[in-house]
């Protein structure tokens, strides 16, 4: 079975005012840039949930219209997952891709698939970093303070989940009604393809980097 991509955004957002829709490479927004990459992948079809009016569907592309309620800091997110699951006309039993649009580096979904069909376990795409976390009471989080203090190369790793994919048939996203299935695997990448966009700082550093990388 082939995949289908589901995604999302909001016409406004409140850190970066614009950002779905200014410009990112070469004339494409991060929008353009996530649907290219799902194509190049292999996607079938994708269905975004959004509450932008000024779309239009095309063979490939369906919009799923998004009332504003459900696109704003105040509504639990759980309700806002529950509404975009439910609207998205996709058989339980479809294999899916679900991501969001603010991770434009990451782009692996073919291999990311691959694995998905070779091990038969679901997948979440992850940043594995080996650096000293801390938590806000100032305890350790990956090592122990004193003269047991390991060297980088024996921590145990903090993985980070930026939104950058899941792949899962679309029944485990709504038994879940989350981003992340009940059952899943780590799917790493980089430091470079894990940068999730919210603050100008970091469209800027994407746009750089995506033009080196790309």
């Amino acid at each position: 079975m082939s995949f289908v991509g589901v995604t999302n955004y909001k016409k406004t957002s409140e850190r970066l005012p614009g950002k779905h829709h200014n410009e990112f490479y070469d004339g494409k927004s991060l929008i353009d840039v996530k649907l290219e990459q799902l194509f190049d992948s292999g996607a079938e079809h994708v269905y975004i949930s959004t509450d932008d009016t000024e779309v239009s569907n095309s063979e490939n592309i369906t919009y799923v219209q998004r009332d504003a309620e459900y696109c704003n800091n105040v509504t639990k997110f759980g309700y806002v997952l529950e509404k975009i699951y439910h609207d998205v006309p996709v058989a339980d039993d479809q294999n899916v891709i679900y991501t969001f649009v603010c991770c434009p580096l990451f782009k692996r979904y073919e291999e990311m698939y691959k694995e998905y069909l070779r091990s038969g376990k679901n997948q979440i795409a992850v940043h594995n970093s080996t650096h000293y976390y801390m938590d806000v009471n100032k305890r350790p989080i990956n090592f122990n303070f004193g003269l047991w203090h390991p060297y980088s190369q024996g921590i145990d790793p903090v993985y980070m989940f930026p939104y950058a994919g899941t792949v899962c048939k679309m029944q485990d996203l709504r038994e879940a009604n989350y981003m992340i299935p009940l059952e899943f695997e780590y799917f790493t990448m980089n430091q470079f393809e894990a940068i999730d966009i919210d603050e100008r700082e970091e469209f800027e550093l994407a746009q750089v980097l995506y033009n080196h990388y790309k």
